[in-house]
């Protein structure tokens, strides 16, 4: 099931977020490992504005949530994160079919990301899903500050790409 997050639950998501995180180190992205997650403040935040969701499992645990921001004035699913012994159960694809939702009702058509090439999880799931990359000529500035953002967090850039979806 995908709701709104509860207060607190958004204790939970930050251990989330790492354990899910954890397989990156096979594809030698073991700097995604050495990043902090998400604050506890900018989750309460995105729950404030509505923009958090949480999977449960059938016991009603957190098992995965989903945080967007509007960097730009773009709808941005900002994080995505499934623990790995739920994953491939549909959580991932319910969490981006209510963040697209909500962009949906605040008036964006699109729903952008940034995510890893050449990794099996990121990319390729979110093509299945109606993502298409965006070329890097065509991003606006507001890209741009994300991607300088993301890179002094220590993601590689030439590993990386933004993908966008009709909401």
């Amino acid at each position: 099931m995908i709701r709104p997050a509860r207060p607190r639950e958004i204790a939970l998501l930050p251990r989330i977020e790492n354990t899910a995180d954890e397989r990156y180190a096979r594809f030698g992205l073991q700097c995604v490992l050495e990043m902090p997650p998400h604050s506890i403040a900018s989750l309460a935040e995105g729950r404030q504005r509505g923009m958090l969701w949480v999977a449960t499992s059938p016991r009603n645990r957190v098992v995965g949530f989903a945080l967007m921001a509007l960097p730009g004035g773009t709808a941005w699913l900002d994080q995505l994160s499934v623990l790995p012994r739920w994953q491939g159960r549909g959580f991932g694809a319910a969490l981006i079919d209510r963040t697209a939702e909500r962009a949906r009702e605040l008036g964006h058509c699109r729903l952008y990301l940034s995510t890893y090439l050449g990794v099996p999880w990121n990319a390729p799931f979110y093509v299945r899903r109606g993502f298409s990359s965006v070329p890097r000529g065509d991003w606006p500035q507001a890209f741009r500050r994300q991607f300088m953002i993301e890179n002094s967090h220590g993601h590689p850039p030439w590993r990386r790409t933004i993908m966008q979806r009709r909401v």
